[in-house]
């Protein structure tokens, strides 16, 4: 699959593609070279004897404003999808990371009721309740967070996950 991708960007100066396993995400900054990638990456799909799965392909716009563009494979229009989710992060279409942080703080606070027998168990000492809240609860949190632009209300929403996580360690509830 990557010779496929690098024989249908080989031109490219500039990062167009994310690969991963057989999962593959094409971007550009406008809709007509994405177009072009798309086709392209088809055409050398065909000369290999692969198909695109047209059903499992989806189209994603990151814009401030509402675009109704529509991406086909041989006159056959793509989905356009209203999320995109990619190695655990989630795009959304006006590119902001609200949805990002709340699924992290869904996630966060799933682990963090799985721990609550041994967060709450008064023999554990608070240093060890510490580490598993740090190795588990708070990598779970913050997981790819060197890419968030945070502004305080999410930094606020993430505090207040974590603070909920640690009054059930020194049993605060």
């Amino acid at each position: 699959m990557d010779r496929i991708a690098q024989a249908a960007n080989q031109d490219q100066e500039c990062l167009n593609k994310l690969l991963f396993a057989d999962d593959q995400a094409l971007f550009s900054p406008d809709k007509d070279t994405l177009q072009e990638y798309i086709n392209q990456l088809n055409r050398q799909c065909e000369a290999h004897g692969m198909r695109i799965n047209i059903k499992k392909t989806e189209a994603f716009i990151i814009s401030r404003n509402e675009t109704t563009t529509t991406f086909n494979i041989e006159g056959n229009a793509l989905l356009n999808a209203t999320e995109f989710k990619y190695l655990s992060s989630i795009f959304t279409k006006n590119g902001r990371i609200d949805r990002e942080i709340e699924v992290r703080c869904q996630k966060a606070n799933s682990i963090s009721y799985q721990l609550a027998p041994l967060l709450k168990h008064e023999s554990i000492p608070i240093a060890t309740k510490a580490k598993l809240i740090n190795s588990i609860f708070l990598t779970t949190l913050t997981y790819q967070c060197q890419t968030w632009p945070l502004t305080q209300g999410l930094k606020n929403k993430l505090v207040t996950c974590e603070m909920r996580c640690l009054r059930k360690a020194l049993n605060k509830t």
